[in-house]
């Protein structure tokens, strides 16, 4: 292939290169960011209710501050009596208490009608254990608390501090990452750094059904009627796990890897709806819809301009709309997403028009040239190099001897 030929063909790559990469823009941009503190508050989650009108952010050194979540500059630092740090929280479905829990054993009870926070389960011995996982199960009735030992219990709060406490059996040696269970369906689903993937059933049943030798680092069952949870692991992993109290064997994990990603899945939360949003390290999110076991692109990190987000980590996520919400960092930063603005749109479009023509154009016309000899003596005569001009001058040479 001449340099002309290479030439038309480069400047098709180039321009179809181009409109790729303005089709991988982010679904949402960032605006203005929060910070809740000049200091480093080490996060490690955001609980919010399921109204959607209360979060709850907690950390190292027992920091717990409670956010009104549609404007969470609307703050109020909790004060309690302990500085353990704090691992975990689940709201109570009712949405008016959530547990808190961490080292040393420690679970915490937040009440919202009178914005306390105060020791729960004190007169129970927890074994002094790391607590590193909580969710309340779907009718409210019971709390379940996973331990970095692979413990699993059953826990219930009284009013006057003390609680009910039970082991499941077939628990785990590793910790347990975390827990989720479903709003409607009576199970949950459990995910342990070695064991894998466990259910708990209606009746506390605990049996584990897959996923074993994945690092596991988040599990979410999302609103809505679908029968699913989705947990992720940090090498790009994925299960799908379907939730019939019927048949148990239907919830061996559904697993599958997202290809050629440079990143680490380090969580995920609900979005709305059967859609969820993983967090990554670097700092990206990523969509994946439960109903249609796919995921999207979302926020790219090479879109994320603060600073304040893009070097730290996301610890999680809430949702106030549809495509809307905000980041929790690990440092104690919050970012409001929201979808791009209608000028952002406007020339993302403008790009489409140009560029999908343009490759287009280039496509034909790179194969009309290809198959016109005409056309090519032509181009080369004009803009060819001297050794393009030669070759053509000895092949016209040759030509015209044979009609002789």
């Amino acid at each position: 292939m001449g340099e002309v030929t290479r030439g038309l063909f480069a400047s098709l790559i180039v321009v179809m290169l181009a409109s790729h990469s303005v089709l991988a823009v982010s679904a949402v941009e960032l605006g203005k960011g929060i910070s809740l503190s000049d200091e480093d508050l080490g996060l490690n989650g955001v609980e919010v209710d399921s109204e959607g009108n209360t979060a709850v952010v907690y950390g190292q050194d027992g920091y717990v501050r409670v956010l009104d979540a549609k404007d969470p500059t609307q703050q109020v630092e909790m004060a309690w009596s302990g500085s353990q740090e704090l691992l975990d929280a689940d709201f109570h479905p009712a949405g008016q208490t959530a547990l808190i829990v961490g080292e040393h054993g420690v679970v915490l009870r937040y009440a919202k009608q009178d914005q306390s926070l105060e020791m729960a389960a004190s007169d129970v011995d927890l074994g002094y254990a790391k607590m590193t996982s909580v969710a309340w199960n779907t009718a409210g009735s019971w709390a379940y608390v996973g331990t970095e030992e692979g413990q699993i219990w059953r826990l219930r709060v009284t009013a006057d501090g003390g609680a009910e406490l039970h082991s499941l059996s077939a628990s785990g040696t590793s910790s347990i990452m975390a827990m989720d269970c479903h709003d409607t369906i009576m199970m949950c689903v459990v995910a342990a750094a070695v064991e894998g993937i466990g259910i708990i059933q209606r009746d506390h049943t605990f049996t584990w059904v897959g996923g074993t030798g994945y690092p596991w680092t988040g599990v979410e069952c999302p609103s809505g009627e679908t029968p699913y949870c989705v947990a992720v692991a940090d090498n790009q992993v994925i299960a799908h796990i379907e939730l019939n109290p019927e048949d148990l064997s239907a919830s061996i994990p559904s697993i599958s890897r997202l290809p050629d990603l440079d990143v680490y899945f380090v969580g995920i939360e609900a979005q709305q709806g059967d859609r969820t949003l993983i967090a990554t390290t670097p700092t990206s999110l990523i969509e994946h819809d439960v109903s249609l076991n796919s995921s999207f692109p979302w926020l790219e990190h090479s879109d994320i301009d603060d600073l304040n987000v893009s070097s730290d980590r996301i610890v999680g996520t809430w949702a106030t709309g549809t495509d809307t919400g905000w980041i929790v960092t690990s440092r104690g930063y919050l970012n409001q997403y929201s979808p791009p603005s209608s000028g952002s749109t406007g020339i993302l479009s403008l790009w489409i028009v140009i560029a999908i023509p343009a490759a287009t154009g280039l496509v034909v016309l790179s194969l009309v040239y290809s198959a016109s000899t005409k056309m090519q003596d032509w181009t080369i005569e004009r803009i060819g190099n001297e050794d393009e001009k030669k070759d053509l001058a000895r092949r016209k040479a040759k030509q015209r001897r044979k009609r002789r």
